[in-house]
């Protein structure tokens, strides 16, 4: 009994309110709202840099912003956690038989869109929502918010905090990262508005 009550408490959502647990796709607009791509790919890159590299620059955010896009982005996996099972933003493509035909649909969606997607792979570029399945087999919800809140800790804190997370640790969650927010912001220009 104890060991069911763990494993079920271990992936739960906290962040969610009910609305959001109901629609997560609503959170993918919502921090799309907040930042451009590009924007929050510069904060997840200097948090990156704040959590596991020590230079001059590092620490010299505000609190109040770092746990803002703490909170954005640990919801943002949540919703993601939610959505892993579904198949949003897909083109129905298949890179491999058809990769002329794929090649030309990404470049003229790259035209179509801004801030196109740098960072992901021809197929994860056609079927987004395969990067949420991926993600999740490196570490569950919970090791990533683990991971994050170590992030948080280490960029607030006035010293450097080597021993906290490998640099190794530190890259393979970024990527990760950068391939959830260009995969959402696929998602989210793909079906627009529409739940």
């Amino acid at each position: 009994m104890e060991k069911h009550i763990k494993k079920l408490s271990k992936n739960r959502i906290v962040y969610l309110d009910n609305d959001e647990i109901t629609e997560p796709i609503k959170v993918v607009h919502d921090f799309f709202s907040a930042s451009w791509l590009p924007d929050h790919l510069k904060m997840l890159k200097q948090w990156r840099d704040d959590a596991a590299f020590e230079s001059e620059n590092s620490n010299n955010r505000s609190p109040a912003s770092l746990l803002y896009d703490h909170e954005l982005t640990i919801k943002l996996m949540e919703a993601a956690w939610l959505l892993k099972g579904k198949k949003l933003g897909r083109i129905k493509i298949d890179a491999e038989k058809e990769n002329e035909i794929a090649n030309w649909y990404i470049k003229t969606e790259k035209k179509k869109f801004q801030h196109y997607p740098e960072n992901l792979d021809i197929s994860e570029m056609l079927k987004p929502s395969f990067v949420l399945k991926k993600m999740f087999r490196i570490h569950k919800l919970d090791g990533y918010r683990k991971i994050l809140n170590t992030w948080l800790y280490d960029a607030l804190s006035t010293s450097f905090m080597e021993e906290s997370l490998s640099k190794a640790e530190v890259i393979t969650v970024y990527e990760q990262l950068v391939k959830l927010f260009e995969a959402m912001w696929l998602i989210s220009k793909r079906i627009g508005t529409k739940t």
